[in-house]
C-alpha cells in the first residue's frame, strides 16, 4: 500500500502541528484506499487523529510525517526526471578495489594506533 500521495496531500493541506478537519470524499479523491492508507500513517506515528466518523475526520500531520512527506515528494522528482538512480533504490555497493582499499587504510591505521599504544602504555609502566 503506498502511502505517498496521500501523506503529500495531508502535508500540502495542514499547517504545523495543528489539527485540520478534511472529508473523507476529498481524500478518497487522492487514494482509494484512503481509511486503511491513513491507518497505516496513524500506527507509523506520521499522523494524529482526533476523531473519525462516517463524513469527516480531523487530523494533524507529525513532524516525522512532514519529513517522510518531503523525502516522498523528492524521490517523485527523481524518478520523474529520469535521473539515473531513484532515491529509492538500495545503495550500490562499492567496487572490489573501494573494499580492499578500505580495508588496507583500516589495517594500517590499525597497526600505527596499536604500536603508539603500546608505546604509550610501556612508558607509563616503566616510570612506576
Amino acid at each position: 500500500m503506498d502511502t505517498a500521495p496521500l501523506l503529500t496531500f495531508l502535508s500540502e493541506n495542514t499547517q504545523g502541528e495543528g489539527y485540520t478537519v478534511f472529508d473523507w470524499s476529498d481524500l478518497i479523491a487522492v487514494s482509494e484506499h484512503a481509511r486503511e492508507e491513513l491507518g497505516a500513517l496513524k500506527t507509523n506515528g506520521y499522523a494524529v487523529i482526533k476523531y473519525s466518523d462516517e463524513s469527516e475526520v480531523c487530523l494533524c500531520v507529525t513532524a516525522s510525517g512532514r519529513a517522510a512527506a518531503a523525502a516522498a515528494k523528492r524521490t517523485e522528482s527523481v524518478s520523474s526526471e529520469g535521473g539515473e538512480e531513484s532515491a529509492s533504490s538500495p545503495a550500490s555497493k562499492p567496487s572490489l578495489w573501494e573494499r580492499i582499499k578500505t580495508a588496507v587504510i583500516a589495517a594500517i591505521f590499525g597497526i600505527f594506533g596499536g604500536a603508539v599504544g603500546g608505546a604509550v602504555i610501556y612508558l607509563i609502566l616503566s616510570k612506576v
